[in-house]
């Protein structure tokens, strides 16, 4: 038996409020597809991608900064307001910046790295090298500060020669900087001179009066200009930095704007907790925000339940018109809008549209939006999502259109072509266009593995039609086709459909779950708690350590109630959950179990936790922290 998108989706389809979607400008739904002789199909946008409007990203700065001279640009928390700089003044800084670059002497062929999260500074700094056809790194801070070892950063450092650091607050980040700066010898550049490898003070830098050499070189910066270089997650391997040109990111801006015109019709104002190191937040919130002129409120808020309630403070008083979050931010969302109904009444007013990426949305959340944004404003607030990846700027694939379809990834953007391989049920899918990358920084083996004959950007995704009969109503993910594996018994099992559907009926209690395991004879799982849900669901857990929790006799009831519903729906080998471990410890980044990005890495898993998948299939009654559920009928 497998589980359908239908299967899933009927109960809260049934449930979904009748009220109308919000009137939004969208473009209109119109794909060509062209079905080949071996079975692969070409899905394409009937509208062409229109000409780039720009040469480089920072010709929106300059454009806006001489139209719209005192609009703020960016902001970001300071005590208990905002500290703001306009397009006026972050085109000075970014001048400013430029020319001490250029003073100092900073090639075109190292990039530069940085090490903070998102702020005012950070931003200035990749603008101003951008400009100048120097590329920037943005590295995720988990590596320097969740890392005991800072790996990471010492293999970076090795393989990409950073000529510039930039850490704001050097004391917080001087591990990190004391593996590198032996490694490359770079400029280290920080907001204060607190650490005693620091070179320069940015105040400092920004008092750098610009000259015609910052001219020159912004002369010289073409679309095909190297502009970012973005870390993939590392999930099946050491990370690749992906070449981003000003192409990319110029190009897919225009297929964005084309398919949502309503971007245009007021101004922007977006607040967004997504890091810069990773195509969403760089790509998507601080781009969009810059090529139209609005305002983009820097969050210190995040979905983890101690800073979830600075992002709800800043939503309240910010009320932004456009949303861009991942899964896990719109459920902490969700459930604090269930507790204080006045959270929704002030955010759903103004809010246009929410697009999600990087996992799949649970049901019940997309419902509860839905119901939420109907009980204040009497109107479903369109709740869309995208396909897409470093390789692929964001998105190549996303809604443009008030779905009725629980989960859809969209279809391809204007420029974009998707190519549809039949995989068994499904389609391994694969990209080619303006907005994707070139390949990966010094990597040819890399650049050869990944692009196939034509051309196209092998993915590794998988997807299906909605509705084979009508493919403009959107395309689903099916998983990535080197999760899935084969039980001994030679039954395929369907790791995303699996592992979406046990999640649901885990929530709120199991933060992510790990199927095992390839070429053994029935289905297991590994569970990680979420630790903040099940202490405040067992109050008298709020104290206990997770070794405790794990094997605590209410925690393995209730998880224990929720297989047992859930292998009564799904009892064929491939989907029933016949043993599970709740683990006592989170997945490490440091041991590859766990991305930057927050996405669980299934062989890394399998791999670091062998022990305990051994000790699950030897067990012989539930015990402990072992759960069994007796064999597939």
């Amino acid at each position: 038996m497998t589980i359908s998108h239908h299967d899933l989706a009927a109960d809260i389809n049934a449930q979904r409020p009748n009220a109308p979607f919000r009137p939004v400008r969208f473009a209109p739904v119109e794909i060509a597809l062209e079905t080949r002789d071996d079975g692969a199909i070409l899905l394409t946008n009937k509208q062409p991608l229109q000409p780039l409007p720009v040469q480089q990203l920072c010709d929106y700065l300059r454009k806006h900064a001489q139209e719209r001279p005192l609009q703020t640009f960016l902001a970001e928390p300071e005590g208990d307001g905002w500290k703001r700089i306009s397009y006026a003044q972050a085109r000075a800084s970014v001048d400013a910046l430029s020319q001490w670059l250029i003073d100092r002497n900073v090639p075109d062929d190292r990039p530069i790295f940085v090490l903070s999260e998102n702020g005012i500074n950070h931003a200035l700094l990749q603008l101003a090298a951008m400009q100048i056809g120097i590329p920037v790194m943005p590295l995720s801070a988990a590596y320097s500060l969740m890392s005991e070892t800072c790996a990471k950063i010492r293999d970076l450092t090795q393989r990409f020669e950073p000529a510039v650091i930039y850490a704001a607050d050097a004391q917080r980040f001087g591990k990190a900087l004391s593996v590198a700066k032996p490694l490359c010898n770079a400029i280290i550049l920080s907001d204060a001179a607190t650490h005693a490898l620091v070179d320069a003070c940015f105040d400092e830098a920004l008092g750098t009066p610009p000259s015609a050499d910052v001219e020159q070189a912004y002369a010289r910066v073409t679309p095909d200009a190297t502009a970012r270089l973005l870390l993939t997650s590392g999930s099946t391997g050491v990370p690749k930095a992906v070449v981003m040109t000003q192409r990319n990111i110029l190009a897919s801006g225009v297929l964005w704007d084309q398919v949502w015109p309503f971007l245009a019709d007021e101004p922007l104002t977006m607040l967004d907790w997504l890091p810069w190191n990773h195509t969403a937040g760089t790509h998507g919130s601080f781009s969009m925000v810059l090529r139209h002129g609005g305002t983009l409120y820097i969050d210190d808020g995040k979905p983890v339940p101690q800073l979830i309630g600075r992002s709800v403070r800043h939503l309240r008083e910010i009320r932004p018109n456009v949303m861009v979050n991942v899964p896990r931010g719109l459920d902490m969302l969700v459930a604090c809008m269930e507790e204080d109904p006045s959270i929704a009444a002030e955010i759903f007013p103004n809010l246009q549209v929410i697009i999600y990426g990087g996992a799949a949305l649970l049901p019940t959340t997309l419902l509860k939006l839905e119901q939420l944004s109907v009980q204040a404003t009497g109107q479903r607030i369109p709740v869309t999502s995208s396909l897409g990846s470093t390789e692929t700027t964001m998105p190549a694939t996303l809604g443009w259109w008030p779905s009725q379809s629980l989960g859809t990834l969209g279809l391809p953007g204007p420029g974009v072509e998707a190519k549809l391989i039949p995989d068994e049920d499904r389609y391994e899918i694969r990209f080619r266009g303006d907005n994707i990358t070139p390949g990966y920084f010094r990597d040819p083996e890399a650049n050869q593995a990944s692009f196939d004959e034509e051309g196209f950007l092998i993915t590794g995704d998988a997807v299906v039609f909605i509705d084979d009969k009508q493919p403009e109503h959107g395309l689903l993910y099916a998983g990535r086709l080197s999760e899935n594996f084969k039980l001994s018994t030679g039954t395929w099992v369907s790791v995303a459909n699996v592992r979406e559907r046990l999640l649901e009926e885990l929530h709120p209690l199991v933060s992510d779950v790990v199927l095992a395991a390839p070429n053994l004879h029935e289905l297991g799982a590994l569970l990680f708690l979420n630790l903040a849900q099940v202490r405040k669901t067992f109050p008298g857990l709020a104290e206990a350590a997770q070794a405790q929790i794990a094997q605590h006799p209410d925690v393995l009831a209730a998880i224990n109630k929720r297989i047992q519903h859930y292998n009564a729906i799904f009892p064929a080998s491939s989907t029933y959950i016949a043993r599970a471990l709740i683990l006592d410890r989170p997945p490490s980044l440091d041991e590859s179990e766990i991305t930057d990005k927050g996405h669980i890495n299934q062989r890394g898993v399998l791999k670091v936790r062998a022990a305990a998948v051994d000790r699950m299939y030897r067990a012989n009654g539930s015990e402990g922290d072992c759960l069994l559920f007796g064999a597939t009928r």
